[in-house]
């Protein structure tokens, strides 16, 4: 077997493998044998089928199996042992693939290729990079501590409502016979409406404009319990009968609430928990600032490391392994963004290359992964829940589903390699304040 590249530019190849006898035939008559042997054909007994009985009914199949696989294997090691930094996947010429399997002995294939351009890749030499440091305000703790008090608050049925109850009852249109159960709270009618609902009491009915009561209509499905595109179809006069009227009495801040909030024994005092809810937020808007300095750091990798890459070819590419699902028009629409992903991932190919023995994923990276992403997900609820989080991780990793493993292992990988360059990059530390820090992200990714 021969296997050629003919290196056409920078970005741009051709490689070419060709085939003789030699090179595949003794594998197809090893495959008739097999055959042969277990082949259940009327007239003859099994395992006496001739030869070339056999070869006349599969010969042609099982050749073209044949010099496919050994082709595709070819074509694979070649890239492999050359090192080529491919993208998308080696293109077949068409002219290529006919073939008269009938008659012809040798095969020749010739396949388009796309590369990547040469680079290098010198952490310490890019530009620093800003890390934003956020304290928290009062007032935020404030607000975090008033929220702990309604959560861990007491169960209240008062005789009249105010604004911040829920009041639950009946929706009833009044020019049909639509009727729902209903939960409203109230703290999330619009300003102008809540007097309709103060001083309600059980029994009482109110009648409103159903597209006037909230502001979206996500809040209005929820208090219906309806999706938010039925819920913005609603309109016309509703009546509101309560039933019940909820409310919460917040939670003293004393060491029950120290103890339900934060954790047994951990503070016994009310500084040592706003120092503590002060910690909590600092840590969340530390996971913000984590992220954008992620952002930041796959953006100077991206911006300041020149790979020039196939263009023409990718979009051929992308075309034709999307066929009949995108067009032209939503290709070069979307290139861009395509593109610099894909110099990103050779960029971070090579930094794994490169640092190897550092840059290692194990079974614990992956789970972290996992687990932060739960974190995220409940938010400050997630705090003392570590050992439900690591199970309901290490669960998700065992059943796999859609893949999850791998996937995850790829966002561990990503990780490594971009923790790895934030050791090597000259990083600066910047105090600013949470509504600064919101104004800077903002900008950066609505900019990407």
């Amino acid at each position: 077997m021969e296997t050629n590249f003919n290196k056409i530019s920078a970005t741009d190849g051709r490689l070419k493998v060709t085939l003789t006898p030699e090179d595949y035939q003794a594998d197809v008559d090893k495959q008739i044998k097999e055959y042969a042997k277990t082949a259940k054909i009327k007239g003859f007994r099994p395992g006496h089928v001739p030869f070339g009985y056999i070869k006349k009914l599969y010969g042609k199949s099982l050749l073209v199996d044949t010099v496919i696989n050994k082709v595709s294997g070819a074509v694979n090691s070649y890239i492999t042992e050359n090192k080529l930094k491919v993208v998308g996947d080696p293109m077949p010429d068409n002219d290529a693939y006919k073939i008269d399997w009938d008659n012809d002995t040798e095969f020749n294939f010739e396949y388009e290729v796309g590369t990547a351009s040469d680079f290098t890749v010198d952490l310490e030499k890019l530009p620093a990079i800003e890390n934003y440091e956020i304290e928290p305000t009062k007032s935020q703790v404030d607000d975090a501590i008033e929220d702990l008090q309604k959560r861990f608050g007491t169960d209240l049925e008062p005789e009249d409502a105010e604004i911040g109850d829920l009041l639950f009852g009946t929706l009833r249109q009044v020019s049909s016979e639509f009727e729902s159960q209903s939960g409203i709270p109230t703290d999330k009618v619009v300003k102008k409406s809540q007097k309709l609902f103060k001083g309600l009491e059980k029994g009482s009915k109110v009648t409103f404009d159903i597209q006037s009561i909230f502001e979206t209509d996500k809040d209005l499905g929820f208090a219906i319990g309806k999706s938010d595109e039925e819920a913005a179809a609603l309109t016309g006069e509703f009546e509101f009968t309560v039933d019940k009227i909820s409310r919460v009495a917040p939670a003293k801040i004393d060491q029950e609430l120290f103890d339900k909030a934060i954790g047994e024994g951990k503070v016994s005092d009310e500084k040592g928990f706003r120092e503590e809810i002060s910690n909590i937020i600092k840590e969340n808007y530390n996971r913000e600032s984590g992220f954008l300095l992620d952002f930041d750091v796959e953006k100077t990798l991206v911006d300041n490391i020149k790979i020039d890459l196939p263009d023409a070819y990718l979009k051929k590419w992308l075309l034709a392994v999307n066929e009949g699902k995108v067009t032209e028009e939503d290709i070069e629409k979307e290139y861009d963004a395509f593109a610099r992903g894909v110099r990103l991932d050779l960029i971070k190919g090579e930094i794994a290359s490169n640092n190897g023995e550092e840059i290692k994923v194990e079974y614990e990276d992956v789970l972290e992964v996992v687990k932060a992403e739960i974190k995220n997900y409940f938010g400050p609820q997630a705090q003392g829940m570590d050992d439900f989080i690591t199970q309901m991780a290490k669960k998700q990793l065992e059943e796999n589903k859609d893949n999850a493993f791998r996937n995850y292992y790829n966002k561990a990988f990503g990780k490594k390699v971009i923790d790895f360059a934030k050791g090597k990059i000259s990083i600066k530390n910047k105090s600013v304040k949470v509504e600064e820090f919101n104004e800077i992200a903002k900008a950066k990714y609505e900019t990407a």
